[in-house]
């Protein structure tokens, strides 16, 4: 009687165990995902534009054409988290040289720290190629500072040092 007993006190504490484990598992992985919106926030980047998605909607898109800023919305069905190759479609609603223009991109999520955007269905009519791009997350504002645009020498300051004559 009493190896039945310690085996039933032993699978009663085992499946305790096994409960809180999966508990504390589920609160793990669902404490460090994000849902789409939150995984675009911040400044992406490579050498030919960056665009960065503020929490408030707004976005500042910065190409060779121009700086263009406005807000963006995302489109469709968001998946409810975002992991590794998620896309979504995100439509801006942004102004460049006076001009009002509402591209749409498809945002793919490749790991932590790379987005892949290419243009969308409706961007796709007005150009040519549909061309994708790879843009990398700025890991701080010190990052995104140094990885500015360099200003034209017309507008640069003086930075004190003497020319030939």
């Amino acid at each position: 009687m009493s190896s039945r007993w310690f085996s039933l006190t032993l699978t009663r504490k085992f499946s305790r165990s096994f409960a809180v484990l999966c508990a504390v598992l589920i609160a793990t992985v669902s404490g460090c995902s994000q849902t789409p919106q939150e995984a675009v926030i911040g400044r992406w980047y490579n050498g030919e534009m960056s665009l960065r998605f503020r929490a408030n909607g707004t976005v500042v898109w910065n190409t060779k054409r121009g700086l263009a800023q406005g807000r963006y919305a995302f489109v469709g069905t968001v998946p409810r988290w975002a992991t590794e190759g998620t896309i979504v479609r995100v439509r801006l609603d942004v102004v460049r040289d006076g001009q009002t223009i509402q591209p749409t991109l498809d945002l793919q999520l490749v790991g932590t720290d790379r987005m892949q955007v290419t243009p969308g269905v409706q961007a796709q009519t007005q150009a040519t190629n549909r061309r994708q791009a790879v843009l990398r997350r700025a890991q701080s504002e010190t990052e995104a500072a140094t990885t500015a645009t360099i200003p034209a020498s017309s507008t640069r300051p003086d930075t004190g040092v003497r020319g030939t004559r």
